[in-house]
């Protein structure tokens, strides 16, 4: 919505207009985003107004819904997997790196959770006496659907890493590093983990992980 008045300015609701979401697709383009972006901001807003007109009882088309995107679907591209080999050399680089984002890396790829699951752990989340780390909601990240709330087991390289990061903890957070004021910052996480990941494994990335 901030981008979206930024372009055409702060309006009514029913003044909003089909332009108005051809000059939001254009921008998004000229940005780099890639079509599936696109639509997914294009839902986000249909949604948004269609709630806002249900609300306000106005009788008037969704500007925003079946908006062609030129090429949609063209530029997509399938994300690439780490082989054993490359898992192996990331891990053993991660538990002597000695660095807060890269340690998570272990801990992605053998639990398979998302990146702001991992970073917003919290000291009580994790059991190492049973091997357990529970993945739950706290007061610095909520976890993206309900069903996300569950325990998993920690073993090997996720285990040691886990272990690693007590070492760097401020009694509360595992990853104090990534923790401001009292928020979880995971796409600060994502981005020094992915940079040193897209340098060292031909542009793999952390999200790579989760599809093994």
């Amino acid at each position: 919505m901030s981008t979206l008045i930024e372009l055409v300015g702060n309006k009514n609701v029913a003044d909003y207009c089909r332009e108005d979401a051809k000059v939001f697709v254009c921008f998004l383009r000229s940005k780099g985003n890639r079509t599936g972006t696109i639509r997914r901001r294009l839902v986000s807003l249909s949604a948004i107004f269609n709630y806002a007109y249900a609300e306000l009882d106005l009788n008037k088309r969704n500007p925003f819904s079946r908006i062609v995107i030129k090429g949609e679907g063209d530029d997509s591209f399938k994300r690439g997997v780490f082989s054993d080999d490359q898992l192996k050399q990331a891990y053993d680089i991660a538990l002597s790196s000695g660095n807060q984002a890269m340690v998570m890396m272990p801990i992605l790829g053998e639990t398979g959770c998302r990146l702001a699951e991992i970073v917003g752990l919290r000291l009580a989340d994790v059991d190492l006496e049973n091997d357990l780390i529970h993945i739950r909601p706290n007061s610095g990240r909520r976890l993206k659907t309900k069903n996300s709330e569950r325990t998993l087991p920690l073993v090997g390289y996720a285990r040691q890493a886990i272990k690693l990061a007590f070492g760097h903890s401020d009694g509360e957070w595992l990853f104090p590093r990534f923790i401001r004021g009292g928020h979880c910052h995971a796409s600060y996480a994502s981005v020094a983990l992915n940079k040193w990941l897209k340098r060292d494994f031909g542009g793999l990335t952390a999200h790579c992980l989760r599809i093994l």
